[in-house]
């Protein structure tokens, strides 16, 4: 027997609101019909109908459409806790329509979405990557003593000294770092160095000698890539400015202090 509790009642305040009348059925529950674009519907709310048996698909509109029924059999709808949470779902609704109805009203247009891009790209401060050699020991002499070992060598000595493994391996080589997966003593000391230059600098790992071999300036986000979450920031303030109109053209007395 289906368990209701994986499914039955999870897409209830999901299923989209349409006409059926013209949709022909795909079960009939004591005469009620359950339409093929309810089970449409049903399956569109479903995240994981593409892996659900359609048989249980069906199963579960029969066993919602025997619950609906027995509800009314039983005047569930009549009493004070269902008329109370139907206004408070009448009223969630009718905030989040007004709201979307305002954003129909006020579509965003592509230039302004772009506009709005050029003008977070102009006020941006781009950071730089650096592509960094390391190789960490335990005391601050021993990075001393590496500094004047260096000569062209910074590899080999990286592969044999290096208490850092996983960059050991690749002759320190870190690749292109940047400060927000970087201790901030590695960080300051690399902002410092001039490309081919070395500086020694202390982290929790240990001591490490660092080599600055290229900087270069981070690519931003390209305006088709980060089109959508900019619309959905200015639809934050386009909802905020429509609440601001609201209150600014109504009359409230707010009487508790």
């Amino acid at each position: 027997m289906f368990n209701i509790r994986t499914g039955l009642l999870s897409c209830a305040l999901l299923m989209p609101v349409g006409s059926y009348a013209d949709s022909p059925p795909v079960a009939v529950v004591n005469g009620k019909a359950i339409t093929q674009q309810a089970y449409d519907d049903y399956t569109k709310a479903r995240k994981d109908s593409d892996k659900i048996d359609p048989k249980m698909l069906i199963d579960e509109l029969v066993q919602r459409e025997l619950l609906k029924q027995d509800g009314i059999q039983e005047k569930v709808d009549q009493k004070p806790e269902f008329i109370k949470k139907i206004e408070e779902t009448r009223e969630n609704l009718l905030m989040a329509m007004a709201i979307r109805n305002y954003l129909e009203k006020h579509p965003l247009a592509d230039a302004e979405l772009k506009q709005e891009y050029d003008k977070q790209l102009a006020n941006a401060v781009v950071p730089n990557e650096y592509k960094v050699q390391h190789i960490q020991v335990e005391t601050e002499a021993e990075a001393q003593v590496i500094i004047k070992e260096l000569d062209n060598n910074f590899a080999t000595i990286a592969k044999a000294k290096s208490t850092d493994i996983g960059s050991a391996n690749q002759g320190g080589d870190l690749g292109w770092i940047t400060q927000s997966i970087t201790e901030p003593e590695f960080w300051s000391a690399i902002e410092k160095l001039e490309k081919g230059k070395y500086a020694t600098a202390k982290s929790r790992f240990g001591w490490h000698v660092i080599q600055l071999n290229d900087i270069r300036v981070i690519e931003p986000p390209k305006f088709a890539d980060i089109k959508e979450r900019i619309r959905n920031a200015m639809q934050s303030q386009q909802m905020e400015d429509y609440v601001d109109g609201l209150l600014k053209k109504s009359k409230v007395e707010i009487l508790k202090k």
